[in-house]
């Protein structure tokens, strides 16, 4: 009986102990977030091509804009098993109102392809949808893609499409008549490479204008 006792007694030791060394793992994967800052969106992935995971929150900071509140983007890096701020970027998040009547813009963020890639989504009658695609290189997250959807039914849609590591540019415009059931569409490519590439951090969404040469062509990416 003393045996089986002892027994017992080890085991909830045991037991004990990996409960603690989990909890204290789990402790040090926590992140502080500053004073007033929400955590809209999260994500991981390895973004420097090192083999090891980066963690990437996405903050409400509830600094107010002219368009609702600011967001951050926070990409922590693992160290002793913890969590290190390595990288901020203020811009590249749409604030909160800056989809229009369709309220907040942001759809998500996430990791592909060692990338950050940032959607958003508003409008009105027009609705029109970015993603913008970020690649760590030069100890900077600059711009390597942006695509643009925009348009509305029974007028017209255009998709624009800008990689912005080799310059090639698509567009294409389907104009709809829905009286006439009838439909035209442009094509249109060119060439247009950048000698430095924007930041994530200040980068704008819909702010970048592009024309097209000889061309009625404008585009905000």
């Amino acid at each position: 009986m003393k045996k089986r006792t002892s027994t017992y007694i080890f085991v909830i030791l045991i037991m004990s102990f990996l409960s603690c060394r989990g909890q204290e793992n789990k402790q040090s994967e926590l992140i502080k977030t500053p004073k007033s800052f929400k955590i809209i969106d999260e994500t991981e992935g390895d973004l420097d091509n090192d083999g090891i995971s980066e963690k990437v929150l996405v903050y409400d900071t509830e600094k107010v804009t002219d368009f609702g509140t600011e967001r951050q983007i926070f990409i922590y890096k693992k160290k002793d098993n913890k969590w290190e701020l390595w990288k901020e970027s203020v811009g590249a998040i749409l604030p909160s109102q800056h989809g229009g009547m369709m309220g907040d813009p942001f759809e998500g963020i996430s990791i592909e392809r060692n990338c950050i890639v940032i959607n958003h989504f508003g409008g009105s009658r027009q609705k029109w949808n970015y993603t913008h695609r970020f690649r760590f290189q030069s100890e900077e997250f600059q711009l390597i893609g942006a695509t643009v959807h925009f348009g509305s039914p029974c007028d017209y849609f255009f998709t624009f499409d800008y990689n912005l590591s080799n310059g090639k540019i698509i567009y294409e415009k389907e104009t709809e008549d829905c009286e006439v059931e009838n439909s035209k569409i442009e094509h249109e490519e060119m060439i247009r490479k950048l000698e430095t590439l924007p930041t994530m951090n200040g980068f704008y969404p819909g702010n970048t204008v592009l024309k097209f040469p000889k061309s009625e062509t404008t585009i905000y990416y």
